[in-house]
């Protein structure tokens, strides 16, 4: 999937609250859990609108579109739910449960994607107002597109026949003969085709008014039905019902309904469907490039993935996985380690080594990691035929398994660091022995390197602090300068330029400044510009733990202050 549509954010400033909001949302839940079992605290109740209250009002500070909306729906949802009356308030607080598992992973995406996607909210969202008889909005709502400016090429104006509504009549009932099938499931394919067909003619009829619009891109999106490039869903369905209506009241109005311009939300969904269809016809292009409308980064089959990546395990989930997995992991080299130092035999005393690989298997197996699965399972079925004594195992044997779980283990380490998307999935299993190992190893190199140089700053900072209570004790911060040193050679091995450009601006400083031999004037000015340097450094490398393609915005803040301070980062 590309990142075409896919809102860009700075993660850092979710980061910044995410723990503050989860915990927030949490303490919802439990209120909520703890009202539907006492329907008549209205306290209870109370304390749940001002939990979500205070969640809408962080993430509109946030700026993510689409959880604002959620949000707002919340609100909406729970400040209607009467007290005491269970026939009514446990549909309502089962959709807000829903919502409240949904929400921080809908967050967590965003901070590991480094993008939002609205669009994912849209169900969630539909679901509470539909709850509410509220209409609900189009999947299409954050597609910025501009329907009122068509500009579509002259079609060939045909003659209004004298019987307009008998014709508009008749080909209203090919549309709702083909609808009534379709919604059956009965011959489905050529319904489709037919309903194409009635808006084909009504496209032709329409001529150059602008209601032509309509049935010209509503003809498109049932070819794409049709040719399976969307499936046919709920929400699909109900945009049947509203073209319907549009036939109706050009059944009634007549000529008059040909010059009214189409309504803009319908419109709007009816080019989103198009445009996320991607066929590659010529009324699809010719729609996309009349509305001037933006190419989707994601088709139909991406966004139902990344939808029911959001129903997946959360990042805590994983983590606790993958350290179950590589506890079972270690506890089976040692057992192999001790059997290849006192003689295979051993391994006829440890009857627990094929239940905990067949875990292991089975594990990897359901997250979808099918080829460590799969090797591993090889393994096991050589284990079983060397402790029932069918082959004799050699030393060499041993190493070789222990050498399938070192790449298990590996291919585990790496779930810890990714999400759990068929995409990234599919890249586990695609990696040889070899890669997984050196990707693993190449991994722990970097967080070791992250990690040191995080330490640095942190004994930056302390020697500054030193220096600063000291009333200016240059012997506080003779190791700076070496320890600065250190840490811009840890941005280059990580091949990080910019954190490396601010790292030596800051040493020039040091050695310069701090450290030369003319006195400084408001040198504890200097030394909080400095220290803004140095925090912003940490809070880059804290980022970048995530992955090294994290927002390097962040380093501005680091740039600015060495510009004040004179020593401006080299470009």
């Amino acid at each position: 999937m590309t990142t075409e549509m896919a809102e860009r954010f700075n993660p850092s400033s979710l980061k910044l609250v995410h723990n503050e909001l989860v915990a927030t949302i949490e303490s919802a839940a439990g209120r909520l859990e703890q009202f539907a079992s006492d329907l008549n605290n209205g306290e209870l109740l109370q304390h749940c609108i001002d939990d979500i209250t205070q969640i809408r009002g962080t993430l509109s500070l946030l700026q993510l579109r689409g959880v604002d909306l959620l949000a707002d729906e919340l609100v909406e949802h729970i400040t209607d739910i009467p007290l005491g009356e269970a026939s009514s308030c446990l549909p309502k607080l089962e959709k807000i449960t829903s919502v409240f598992f949904i929400l921080p992973r809908y967050l967590e995406y965003c901070s590991q994607t480094g993008r939002s996607m609205a669009v994912l909210l849209i169900p969630h969202i539909n679901e509470l107002r539909l709850a509410r008889k509220v209409k609900p909005i189009g999947m299409g709502y954050y597609y910025p597109v501009d329907v009122s400016d068509c500009q579509r090429g002259e079609v060939e104006q045909v003659e209004i026949p004298e019987d307009l509504r008998q014709v508009v009549k008749r080909l209203r009932h090919m549309f709702q003969v083909a609808m009534l099938n379709v919604l059956q499931g009965k011959q489905v394919k050529p319904s489709l085709g037919m309903m194409e067909r009635s808006f084909q003619r009504l496209d032709k009829l329409s001529g150059n008014n602008p209601m032509g619009q309509l049935w010209w891109v509503a003809a498109e999106m049932m070819s794409a039905l049709q040719a399976e490039a969307l499936q046919l869903n709920k929400a699909r369905k109900m945009l049947f019902s509203a073209l319907d209506r549009d036939l109706k009241r050009f059944l009634f109005e007549g000529e008059d309904a040909l010059k009214k311009q189409p309504n803009p939300d319908m419109l709007k969904e009816l080019v989103y469907q198009v445009a996320l269809a991607r066929n590659e016809s010529e009324r699809s292009l010719a729609i996309i490039e009349a509305y001037s409308a933006p190419k989707l980064g994601y088709n139909e089959q991406e966004l139902f993935r990344e939808q029911e990546y959001l129903k997946g395990p959360s990042a805590t989930t994983v983590t606790s996985m993958t350290s179950v997995l590589q506890d079972e992991l270690r506890s089976t080299k040692n057992i192999l380690e001790r059997a290849a130092q006192g003689g295979v035999e051993l391994l006829t005393d440890s009857p627990e080594l094929i239940d905990t690989l067949k875990k292991v298997a089975e594990i990897l197996a359901v997250v979808g990691l099918v080829a460590p699965s799969k090797s591993l399972k090889e393994e096991i079925t050589k284990i079983v035929s060397w402790q029932t004594g069918e082959v004799e195992a050699h030393t060499d044997d041993l190493l070789g398994v222990a050498d399938t779980l070192l790449y298990i283990e590996s291919t585990v380490s790496g779930l810890s660091k990714m999400n759990l998307s068929e995409e990234k999935l599919a890249q586990l299993n695609a990696l040889s022995r070899e890669e997984a190992l050196s990707s693993s190893q190449l991994m722990e190199a970097e967080a070791l390197v992250i990690e040191e140089a995080e330490s640095g700053l942190a004994l930056i900072k302390r020697a500054l602090n030193s220096y600063s209570e000291s009333n200016y004790d240059v012997g506080h911060i003779k190791n700076v300068a070496s320890t600065l040193s250190s840490v811009r050679g840890g941005m280059l091995v990580l091949n990080l330029p910019r954190a490396a450009a601010v790292v030596a601006a800051s040493e020039k400083f040091v050695n310069e400044a701090l450290l030369g031999p003319e006195p400084l004037a408001a040198v504890q000015h200097l030394l909080e510009t400095f220290a803004d340097s140095v925090i912003s450094l940490e809070y880059y490398l804290d980022a970048i733990k995530s992955g090294k393609d994290a927002d390097t915005s962040v380093l501005q803040v680091a740039e600015e202050s060495l510009q004040a301070l004179g020593f401006p980062v080299a470009s």
